[in-house]
């Protein structure tokens, strides 16, 4: 008998802990790309001092203006610490005017990884 997805995360997940995937979709405004990665460069790899196990960085092919930072944990908890962290809040002040407003960070569960 096949099992459901539902069923089949169900199951996953009491087996082993999924890990979460914090997704920030950063919407450029036009002709501001370079100075907004140069500002926002510092704030790359630090979530791996708060605990995450990866991330991605990338820019849109189809929209040269839409960068996604995209950063693994284990805990949620590490995330809040590195987001609202000194550094943080002043690299966001540092890039406000740069991007489209509001940034909301979108969490996305993940299945699998390697």
């Amino acid at each position: 008998m096949e099992l459901g997805a539902a069923t089949r995360l169900s199951r996953a997940t009491s087996e082993r802990r999924l890990m979460d995937a914090v997704q920030l979709d950063w919407v450029v405004t036009p002709f501001r790309a370079q100075r907004f990665v140069d500002l926002y460069r510092p704030a790359i790899k630090r979530p791996l001092s708060y605990g995450a196990s990866g991330f991605l960085f990338y820019r849109s092919e189809d929209d040269a203006d839409h960068f996604v930072h995209l950063i693994l944990w284990e805990d949620r908890a590490g995330f809040h610490r590195w987001w609202f962290s000194q550094e943080m809040q002043e690299i966001r002040v540092a890039v406000a005017g740069l991007h489209v407003q509001p940034l909301l960070p979108k969490w996305n569960t993940v299945l699998e990884h390697a």
